[in-house]
């Protein structure tokens, strides 16, 4: 079973997008290997709008603006939306947003190799309070935006409480501050999550 790898460029308050949808905050650092990071992964998982995002990068050989999806097979890149269709998108698989968890559970079963969650708070928190992501990779920026698109939306564990991380690695990149962060999903055992339960009570 492949792992699903929450990698994602946050502003320091959390947020992944602009309140309009848009990225142009992000800092450019050419010492970041795309074609590295790409390459650790077999397969993508996003939202309509870091898809069509991607798409815009188109194919020419900056290895920081490409569209790194391009030539991929059909069922390693999966678009979650309501709004496309199958049949006008021949090179990716589309599914609708209520399908979006088992089509995650169903591609980390099958896939070999890590699965990289590209994008959208709005399907990251399912997918985590589905205990489908193993890691959560954030970039974080020199730039607070106060308000935007929220790097998780309304995500909560079963039973509430809240969702527990370790932190694998950081690193600092200069000039441009940013920073690199991973972390690891705890799972938190049955009788822990009783134990969380009754300390609530």
């Amino acid at each position: 079973m492949g792992r699903l790898r929450y990698g994602v460029a946050t502003t320091l308050d959390g947020f992944i997008a602009s309140p309009d949808g848009s990225a142009d905050w992000i800092v450019e650092d050419a010492t970041i290997d795309f074609d590295a990071l790409f390459a650790e992964h077999s397969a993508f998982v996003m939202g309509r709008k870091t898809y069509e995002v991607m798409l815009s990068f188109g194919d020419n050989n900056n290895n920081n603006n490409r569209n790194h999806l391009t030539g991929r097979p059909r069922e390693s890149v999966v678009v979650v939306s309501s709004a496309m269709k199958q049949a006008d998108h021949p090179h990716i698989t589309v599914v609708p947003g209520a399908g979006c968890v088992d089509a995650v559970r169903a591609l980390k079963a099958t896939v070999e190799g890590d699965v990289w969650l590209m994008g959208g708070g709005m399907l990251a928190g399912p997918c985590l309070d589905a205990g489908l992501v193993d890691t959560v990779e954030a970039a974080i920026m020199p730039v607070v935006l106060g308000d935007g698109i929220k790097m998780l939306e309304a995500s909560r564990p079963r039973g509430g409480g809240a969702h527990r991380l370790q932190l694998q690695h950081v690193e600092r990149l200069e000039p441009s501050g940013i920073i690199l962060t991973k972390y690891n999903v705890v799972v938190v055992s049955g009788e822990e999550k009783k134990q969380q339960q009754q300390q609530r009570e």
